[in-house]
Protein backbone atom coordinates (compact mmCIF):
# COMPACT_ATOMS: atom_id res chain seq x y z
CA UNK A 1 0.00 0.00 0.00
CA UNK A 2 1.31 3.43 -0.95
CA UNK A 3 0.92 6.02 1.77
CA UNK A 4 -0.30 9.27 0.17
CA UNK A 5 1.13 12.46 1.70
CA UNK A 6 0.30 16.15 1.34
CA UNK A 7 2.53 19.01 2.54
CA UNK A 8 1.04 22.33 3.67
CA UNK A 9 3.56 25.08 4.38
CA UNK A 10 3.81 28.69 3.23
CA UNK A 11 7.54 28.19 2.64
CA UNK A 12 8.47 26.49 -0.63
CA UNK A 13 11.96 25.84 0.81
CA UNK A 14 10.49 24.12 3.87
CA UNK A 15 8.44 21.84 1.61
CA UNK A 16 11.55 21.01 -0.43
CA UNK A 17 13.49 20.29 2.78
CA UNK A 18 10.88 17.77 3.93
CA UNK A 19 10.68 16.28 0.45
CA UNK A 20 14.44 15.71 0.39
CA UNK A 21 14.40 13.88 3.74
CA UNK A 22 11.56 11.42 3.17
CA UNK A 23 12.47 8.02 1.75
CA UNK A 24 9.52 8.05 -0.65
CA UNK A 25 10.10 5.05 -2.91
CA UNK A 26 11.89 2.87 -0.37
CA UNK A 27 8.97 3.04 2.08
CA UNK A 28 6.05 3.17 -0.40
CA UNK A 29 5.25 6.79 0.40
CA UNK A 30 3.94 9.11 -2.32
CA UNK A 31 3.75 12.91 -2.33
CA UNK A 32 0.36 13.64 -3.89
CA UNK A 33 0.03 17.38 -3.32
CA UNK A 34 1.28 20.61 -1.81
CA UNK A 35 -0.40 23.77 -0.58
CA UNK A 36 0.92 27.04 0.83
CA UNK A 37 -1.89 27.55 3.38
CA UNK A 38 -4.89 25.85 4.95
CA UNK A 39 -7.40 27.25 2.45
CA UNK A 40 -5.46 25.82 -0.51
CA UNK A 41 -5.13 22.51 1.31
CA UNK A 42 -8.88 22.24 1.97
CA UNK A 43 -9.52 22.74 -1.76
CA UNK A 44 -6.87 20.14 -2.65
CA UNK A 45 -7.86 17.29 -0.31
CA UNK A 46 -10.92 15.94 -2.17
CA UNK A 47 -8.77 15.48 -5.28
CA UNK A 48 -5.82 13.62 -3.75
CA UNK A 49 -7.22 11.59 -0.79
CA UNK A 50 -4.12 11.67 1.43
CA UNK A 51 -3.42 9.41 4.38
CA UNK A 52 -1.02 11.88 6.05
CA UNK A 53 -0.73 15.66 5.97
CA UNK A 54 2.31 17.61 7.14
CA UNK A 55 1.30 21.15 8.07
CA UNK A 56 3.00 24.19 9.53
CA UNK A 57 1.15 26.09 12.26
CA UNK A 58 1.76 29.71 11.24
CA UNK A 59 0.64 30.39 7.66
CA UNK A 60 -1.25 33.20 5.93
CA UNK A 61 -5.02 33.02 5.31
CA UNK A 62 -5.59 29.91 7.47
CA UNK A 63 -3.15 28.59 10.04
CA UNK A 64 -2.42 24.93 10.65
CA UNK A 65 -4.57 24.62 13.79
CA UNK A 66 -7.67 26.04 12.05
CA UNK A 67 -6.91 23.88 9.01
CA UNK A 68 -6.74 20.66 11.07
CA UNK A 69 -9.88 21.60 12.97
CA UNK A 70 -11.84 22.14 9.75
CA UNK A 71 -10.34 19.23 7.80
CA UNK A 72 -10.91 16.69 10.60
CA UNK A 73 -14.66 17.30 10.37
CA UNK A 74 -14.69 15.96 6.82
CA UNK A 75 -11.61 13.69 6.85
CA UNK A 76 -11.24 12.36 10.42
CA UNK A 77 -9.03 9.41 9.46
CA UNK A 78 -6.18 11.46 7.98
CA UNK A 79 -3.07 11.68 10.17
CA UNK A 80 -2.30 15.39 10.64
CA UNK A 81 1.34 16.06 11.56
CA UNK A 82 2.48 19.52 12.61
CA UNK A 83 5.95 20.40 11.27
CA UNK A 84 6.94 23.70 12.84
CA UNK A 85 9.72 26.09 13.77
CA UNK A 86 7.95 26.78 17.05
CA UNK A 87 9.04 24.86 20.13
CA UNK A 88 6.06 26.27 21.99
CA UNK A 89 4.03 24.32 24.54
CA UNK A 90 0.88 26.34 23.79
CA UNK A 91 1.09 25.41 20.09
CA UNK A 92 1.65 21.78 21.00
CA UNK A 93 -1.35 21.83 23.32
CA UNK A 94 -3.54 23.43 20.64
CA UNK A 95 -2.37 20.87 18.09
CA UNK A 96 -3.25 17.97 20.38
CA UNK A 97 -6.66 19.50 21.18
CA UNK A 98 -7.60 19.54 17.50
CA UNK A 99 -6.34 15.99 16.99
CA UNK A 100 -2.86 16.30 15.52
CA UNK A 101 -1.13 12.95 15.16
CA UNK A 102 2.36 14.26 15.95
CA UNK A 103 4.41 17.44 16.27
CA UNK A 104 7.85 17.65 14.64
CA UNK A 105 10.25 20.56 14.98
CA UNK A 106 12.16 22.10 12.08
CA UNK A 107 14.76 21.58 10.88
CA UNK A 108 13.31 18.16 10.23
CA UNK A 109 15.51 15.17 10.99
CA UNK A 110 15.24 12.45 8.32
CA UNK A 111 14.94 9.61 10.83
CA UNK A 112 12.17 11.42 12.73
CA UNK A 113 9.99 12.22 9.74
CA UNK A 114 10.40 8.75 8.24
CA UNK A 115 9.55 7.14 11.61
CA UNK A 116 6.34 9.16 11.85
CA UNK A 117 5.35 8.08 8.33
CA UNK A 118 6.17 4.41 9.02
CA UNK A 119 4.14 4.49 12.24
CA UNK A 120 1.20 6.12 10.47
CA UNK A 121 1.39 3.59 7.64
CA UNK A 122 1.41 0.66 10.09
CA UNK A 123 -1.65 2.04 11.89
CA UNK A 124 -3.51 2.70 8.65
CA UNK A 125 -2.75 -0.78 7.29
CA UNK A 126 -3.88 -2.36 10.58
CA UNK A 127 -7.16 -0.45 10.43
CA UNK A 128 -7.70 -1.41 6.78
CA UNK A 129 -7.20 -5.12 7.61
CA UNK A 130 -9.84 -4.88 10.34
CA UNK A 131 -12.48 -4.00 7.76
CA UNK A 132 -11.63 -6.74 5.25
Amino acid sequence: MNLRVVMVDSSYNARRDIDSKVKWVENDFELVGEASNGEEALALLPHVSPHVIFTEIRMPKMNGIAFIEMAKKRWPDIKYVIVSNYDNFDYLRQAMKVGAYDYILKPVKPEEINQVLKRAKAEIETNVRRYF
